[in-house]
């Protein structure tokens, strides 16, 4: 008998539906009543659950709507149904909202009543038979997941079988491991997406499997779906698990656009050795990494190499070669060095990223060499965006580093067509290189870069905002002023470290730009140290 609370604040009706209705015979014990909201919910807080609530709208104190509030926040599995004689939208918009089961309008007769008990009885019913199959799933999972990860003895396998209606008729059990292949999930918006997908190929890999009469389909703690297939013979337990993940895979793929790889254990003939099936399948996932998306794998296939140390000098020194000489042909040639040794050593993840990491600081340092500077935010940009860590495979690795070239070319291409850029930086970078010679000049910067006077102070001016003194003037000053708050170098010296020959040139030089003498500088520096 399911519970019912009636909450109506006129007293005939309440009466009435109380008395006239025969509850019993429709599945519901005799309602609890009460005349307005208030009480409905000081009686739900005092422990009363019932299954089914009716509810008037307008009553005292608290009225339907708010009682009906309470119930789908603290009673969400109450049926909640609103009668009232008030046909106005706005009720029902709300009770809508509130999620409401049903919005019956007044006056309800006895037999109108009694068609509404009746539907309301089926649902709970079929809410009831969810909730025991939801149940058996749980518990008949959290075996499963038991079954494939430790050791288990024979009798608590079989009373757990009998008890979850589970059965393993073949001579033989194989494990086959299957996963989406996603990317390393970094935001909360990544993870909810991988966990979707997951869902997504459990329920396919569920329906499918239908057509196996020996599989066995469940999710397993790590999210990955698991499928146990037992076979009479080793080789039909290889051909159903192969061909039900080959199955599975394109169904997926047609179905939720993405790709799906698994890993097939070998097969075992006690189900309490299952576990080890499942170890070797999960190792066979595991090299997707190496063989790339929609991969199906058999443990028994996998060709393991020995782990050994890679030539990465030859890709670095091929890579450096590249970035000088402009070849972007043979900068991804060097990528593609790289990855091909990944490979073929079967190199562990973490290490694979390292490289790539190695890798990509000096394609950054190369380039932020070659155009001085110009595209440091660019580069660091580069840097902060590209995280190797979110890999699914190898072939993602080899595109992520791909396109760190890509970009990096980009930015060189650029400095490689603009003459004046070009220009531009190879004299800040004679600057930086020369600010400490006496005799450093606009003409032996024009001479340097081999274009006249005139051209090169309006393209400097352009370009950086300062003309040639200004700039030299700017560069050492900085340095001057690391010299002072940094060494115990005095003041002629540090004179002498930036390319000023006159003690006292320089130190009216320093006070024009930094507002202060040396000496206060230098005192200032130590002060705030």
């Amino acid at each position: 008998m399911y519970k019912v609370l009636l909450a109506e604040d006129e007293v005939e009706v309440l009466s009435s539906m109380l008395k006239t209705i025969q509850w019993k015979n429709c599945g519901f014990e005799t309602p609890i009543g009460c005349q307005d909201g208030l009480k409905a919910i000081e009686l739900l807080k005092s422990g009363f659950v019932p299954n089914l609530v009716i509810t008037d709208i307008c009553m005292p104190f608290a009225d339907g709507l708010e009682l009906t509030e309470y119930v789908s926040e603290h009673l969400p599995d109450t049926i909640v149904v609103i009668l009232t004689g008030y046909d106005e939208f706005k009720y029902a918009h709300t009770a809508i909202k509130l999620k409401v089961y049903d919005y019956v309008l007044k006056p309800v007769t006895p037999s109108r009543m009694t068609e509404l008990l009746n539907r309301f009885k089926q649902e709970l019913d079929e809410r009831e038979l969810k909730n025991v199959e939801n149940s058996m799933d749980i518990v008949s999972s959290y075996f499963l997941n038991r079954l494939v990860t430790k050791k288990m003895d024979s009798t608590t396998i079989e009373k757990n079988c009998r008890a979850n209606k589970l059965t393993f008729q073949g001579r033989y059990h194989i494990v086959t491991a299957l996963d989406v292949d996603l990317p390393v999930p970094v935001t909360i918006r990544e993870s909810n997406t991988l966990e979707l997908m997951r869902y997504g190929l459990f329920n396919i890999s569920q329906e499918l499997a239908q057509t196996v009469n020996s599989a066995v389909v469940f999710q397993g703690n790590d999210g990955v779906t698991n499928i146990i297939i037992s076979e009479q013979e080793v080789g039909s337990a290889y051909t159903e698990a192969t061909n039900l993940a080959h199955t599975i895979s394109d169904s997926v793929k047609q179905s939720l656009k993405i790709s799906v790889s698994a890993g097939i254990g070998e097969p075992v003939a006690y189900l309490d050795d299952l576990y080890l099936s499942r170890m070797q399948a999960g190792v066979a996932l595991g090299y997707r990494f190496f063989y790339g998306d929609s991969s199906i794998i058999c443990e028994a296939d996998v060709d393991i190499k020995q782990s050994g140390g890679i030539d990465y000098n030859s890709c670095e020194k091929q890579l450096v070669e590249a970035i000088k000489a402009m070849d972007r042909i043979s900068a991804i040639g060097a990528v593609t060095n790289l990855v091909t040794q990944l490979k073929k050593y079967h190199i562990p993840f973490d290490k694979c990223v390292l490289y790539s990491q190695k890798l990509m600081m000096r394609i950054i340092t190369l380039t932020n060499e070659v155009t001085g500077e110009l595209d440091a935010e660019s580069l660091e940009k580069i840097s902060e965006s590209t995280n190797f860590y979110s890999a699914s495979n190898l072939t993602y690795l080899q595109k992520l580093l791909e396109n760190v070239c890509s970009k990096v070319f980009e930015i060189l291409e650029v400095v490689k067509n603009n003459t004046i850029v070009s220009q531009v930086v190879k004299a800040e970078n004679y600057i930086k290189q020369n600010y400490s010679d006496p005799e450093l000049s606009l003409n032996a910067i024009t001479e340097h870069l081999s274009i006249s006077t005139s051209y090169f102070s309006a393209i400097f001016k352009a370009q950086t905002g300062s003309t040639f003194v200004e700039y030299l003037t700017h560069t050492r000053m900085e340095k001057a002023k690391q010299i002072l708050a940094f060494t115990d170098r005095r003041t002629y010296e540090a004179a002498e470290d930036v390319g000023f020959s006159d003690p006292h040139y320089f130190s009216v030089a320093f006070k024009r730009v930094t507002g202060m003498t040396p000496k206060e500088y230098r005192e200032q520096a130590r002060k705030n140290a």
